[in-house]
C-alpha cells in the first residue's frame, strides 16, 4: 500500500490576518493581508488581500474593507491610521 497519508507545502499567512480558533489550514495555501478566517473553516488555496474567509470548505464571503468603511465613519480619528497599513 503506497498510500499518502499527510500532505506537506508551505502556508502563507499575510500581515495584519486574524484566524479565529478551530480553523484548519492545509499546505499549500497562501492567505494575504488584511484578512479574517471564521472559526471552524477549513482553508485551502490562495484568498487574495482583505477576504472574510468562512466555511468547509472555506469561501470568500466578504471583503473586510465593507464593514471597516462604517466604522471608520463612526469613528473619523481611526481613519489615518487604518490608511497608513492599508495601503494597496
Amino acid at each position: 500500500m503506497d498510500e499518502k497519508i499527510h500532505q506537506t507545502g508551505k502556508v502563507y499567512i499575510g500581515k495584519y490576518t486574524f484566524i479565529d480558533p478551530y480553523c484548519v489550514i492545509m499546505p499549500n495555501t497562501t492567505i494575504e493581508k488584511g484578512c479574517i478566517v471564521s472559526a471552524y473553516s477549513y482553508v485551502k488555496g490562495d484568498f487574495p488581500d482583505f477576504s472574510i474567509i468562512a466555511g468547509n470548505p472555506a469561501k470568500i464571503i466578504e471583503d473586510t474593507r465593507k464593514p471597516d468603511a462604517q466604522y471608520l465613519e463612526n469613528y473619523p480619528e481611526l481613519k489615518k491610521l487604518y490608511y497608513e497599513w492599508n495601503k494597496e
